[in-house]
């Protein structure tokens, strides 16, 4: 018997093929779990196994060729990968966001070239879980049985069954609130109170004020806690939707407003328009207006998911990310792009150059080590004592940057460069899937926010949200703030009460998914889409 005939008869053998579909299954649908929950990559190989056994060991109970019928199974499937492709498309199946992109996106060729790409991507794994299973069903009557329960079953789980009751219910509901007539538009009325001060902002990736429980996460966060000793802070800052990621957590805290989406283009994909909400007058703007040189630092590439677009358009004349700076570290490189280490090393230089200049600057940077899902370890840090007494590669690096960022804030004070400059260290969002994520989840979550350089020392414990800090920076820095409001945020020294407090945080995501006026007013639509 030749070669080809006994792989051929080998690929009839029931056994090989049970393993070889089973195989394709269990990979299809682990990819779109995937997808639809961020696994952390040490449970992918997992679940792969637990289906492929799963299936494995149906396929041997009573081995003896089925009929099936598959159309209901197919159809379940389908609808299913509907909703997995909308969901791609627009970071969840929200009615309001198809009919925007219906109305405004159709003529864009950026987005619909995107937009059918991101689909032929989220239909491969449907249809290759379709033909696996056309193979594996009729196998056994275990198989023959699974195939009759799992339309049930694909339904019960999919969101589009759902969907409608849930959405009708809530178009019955009218908004509690009308974010348009809440935000108060900051363009004209934001002037300095008296002499003003520099301005550095750090944003510490995820690093949320929940890690500063020592007795889930020990001693990684003592650094911070070390400058919080000579700080104003904040302990009650919640998160609220459309904030959660490093270019949304860039926007509510210096803009004020939540990352309204625009139909397909949300998240990740905010690199297809020119400018990020340009109707929006946010904190660098002001500076700038207000004669400050504006400089933006972060380590990864700044074309990577609209961060140029914000950045560009929003007052910084300075922008240096990963293309602009990765000659100068060659080797020095992470899968985000560089180390903590060496963006403060550039944001040192870029300070003392600042001030050498006499005029106002701010400068703005942005941390890579904590992002998840494991973290990212300076190379200095490797020996340091507080980071490999850490239990896990994720403390590690908080433990790590944590450090980095002291050292950095010490280093500038102890060389005489803030003596008129306001720091603000925060949490651009809360921590994403990482391996203390079950401890996070367990705690009372809230961001972290810290202000030095002014004379206040206490901490305030108001319920608020991140859209909260803007008015905040801005009152810290030497601005008036006209009734303590600035777009939807309330300075946190005032005793103006915020929208947390007002409406609460389920009230506020409501109102936010219906904010279709606010989102037209701060995006500018007939000048910002290409």
């Amino acid at each position: 018997m030749s070669f080809s005939s006994r792989t051929l008869e080998s690929f009839k053998n029931q056994a090989v093929r049970a393993i070889l579909w089973a195989a394709v299954f269990a990979w299809a649908v682990t990819s779109i779990i995937d997808v639809s929950v961020e696994l952390m990559p040490s449970w992918r190989p997992m679940l792969f196994t637990a289906i492929f056994l799963f299936l494995y060991v149906f396929s041997k109970v009573y081995p003896e060729q089925q009929r099936v019928t598959l159309r209901w199974t197919y159809a379940a499937t389908l609808l299913l990968a509907v909703w997995y492709i909308l969901y791609s498309l627009f970071g969840a199946v929200d009615v309001q966001a198809i009919l925007f992109h219906l109305n405004y996106d159709v003529g864009s060729e950026a987005v619909q070239d995107q937009a059918f790409k991101q689909s032929l991507v989220a239909i491969i794994p449907f249809v290759l879980a379709m033909i696996s299973w056309w193979q594996l069903a009729g196998m056994s009557r275990g198989m023959a049985f699974l195939n009759r329960c799992l339309p049930v079953a694909l339904l019960a789980l999919n969101p589009l069954t759902w969907l409608g009751a849930s959405s009708a219910l809530a178009s019955a509901a009218p908004p509690p609130m009308d974010l348009s007539l809440a935000f108060k538009d900051p363009e004209t009325d934001f002037v300095p109170s008296g002499p003003t001060k520099n301005l550095l902002h750090i944003f510490v990736e995820s690093a949320e004020l929940t890690f500063w429980d020592e007795e889930r996460f020990g001693d990684v966060a003592r650094p911070l806690k070390n400058l919080s000793a000579k700080a104003w802070s904040a302990e009650n800052v919640e998160q609220v939707d459309l904030t959660g990621w490093t270019l949304a957590g860039h926007v509510a805290s210096t803009c004020g407003v939540p990352l309204l989406s625009l139909g397909v283009i949300h998240r990740n994909s905010f690199d297809l328009v020119d400018e990020i909400v340009p109707g929006a007058e946010c904190l660098g703007d002001i500076l700038e207006r207000n004669g400050y040189t504006n400089v933006f630092l972060k380590g990864a590439s700044l074309d990577f998911a609209g961060t140029r677009g914000f950045a560009a358009n929003h007052g910084y004349q300075r922008l240096l990310g990963f293309d602009e700076l990765h000659d100068r570290f060659p080797g020095r490189v992470n899968h985000w792009g560089l180390h903590d280490e060496d963006m403060l090393q550039v944001a040192y230089e870029q300070i003392s150059e600042l001030e050498m200049q006499g005029a106002p600057y701010s400068l703005m940077l942005t941390t890579l080590g904590g992002h998840a899902p494991t973290g990212l370890i300076s190379p200095s840090c490797e020996a340091l004592p507080l980071v490999t007494r850490q239990p896990n590669d994720t403390l590690k690096a908080f433990a790590c940057t944590n450090w980095l960022v002291e050292r950095f804030v010490d280093r500038l004070e102890r060389d005489g460069l803030l003596e008129n400059t306001v720091v603000v260290i925060q949490s651009d969002h809360l921590a994403m899937r990482n391996e203390v994520y079950g401890d996070l989840q367990a705690s009372d979550r809230r961001n972290m926010f810290m202000v030095l350089g002014t004379e206040h020392r206490d901490t305030v414990s108001k319920p608020a949200s991140t859209i909260d800090l803007f008015p905040t920076i801005l009152a810290a820095v030497g601005f008036s703030i006209p009734d303590r409001r600035a777009a939807l945020g309330v300075d946190l020294r005032s005793n103006m009460p915020t929208l947390v407090e007002k409406l609460g945080t389920d009230d506020i995501n409501r109102a936010i998914a219906q904010a279709d006026e606010l989102r037209d007013r701060v995006w500018g639509l007939d000048r910002q889409l290409h």
